[in-house]
């Protein structure tokens, strides 16, 4: 039997909490087995118990990392940057490299570690766009929070209109994102202008 080191151990833990982000994001968390997670993160199937007690404990852990990594984009490029690439075609187009919120919120298979895992990765999510936020004449922070909370729905809501209408009017689809980014760049307090933004929507 061949032993790994504490060191190797956790990295076959974080590569297949990556693998199962992917995936998860990707197809579904029902629609992946473990077989296909520890495939994908070049390990075999028997040592994933050795790692967690349960997929639906891999699926809370790859929720929280992947809003972990969200609010690292967040912090590294502002709200505004944030904003353009959430309401972007190429969010829209590969959703392995998403939004767990956009990926999981309306999953009917799914318990209580991962209901736990979406709620506490939304709720750090909010208050890091309401930290970032500038605040509005006579705002206070509770409706800062609201006004950040207002625009990742808003985000939410044209990524899923979005991506429900590629494959059948991608025109159309290309559209709602350009006007989704205007009314999410709106609510983030952004002051460019109309022009600028709507010529953003073809990069």
């Amino acid at each position: 039997m061949v032993r790994v080191t504490k060191a190797e151990a956790a990295a076959h833990r974080a590569a297949i909490v990556r693998a199962a982000g992917r995936l998860f994001r990707a197809r579904g968390i029902a629609a992946v087995g473990v077989a296909d997670v520890t495939r994908a993160a070049g390990l075999t199937h028997g040592g994933f118990y050795g790692h967690f007690t349960s997929k639906e404990a891999l699926a809370a852990e790859a929720i929280a990392e992947a809003f972990a990594e969200g609010r690292r984009r967040l912090g590294g490029r502002g709200v505004e940057g944030y904003v353009r690439g959430y309401v972007s075609r190429a969010h829209r187009d590969h959703p392995e490299d998403g939004c767990p919120l956009l990926a999981f919120s309306g999953s009917a298979a799914r318990g209580d570690e991962v209901e736990t895992a979406l709620a506490d990765g939304a709720e750090a999510l909010i208050e890091a766009l309401a930290e970032l936020l500038e605040a509005r004449a006579d705002e206070t922070a509770e409706q800062r929070r609201d006004r950040a909370a207002a625009l990742l729905a808003a985000a939410i809501g044209g990524q899923v209109l979005a991506r429900a209408l590629v494959r059948t009017d991608r025109e159309f689809s290309d559209r709602v994102l350009a006007q989704t980014r205007i009314l999410a760049l709106d609510l983030a307090g952004d002051d460019a202008t109309r022009a600028e933004i709507e010529g953003s929507a073809k990069g």
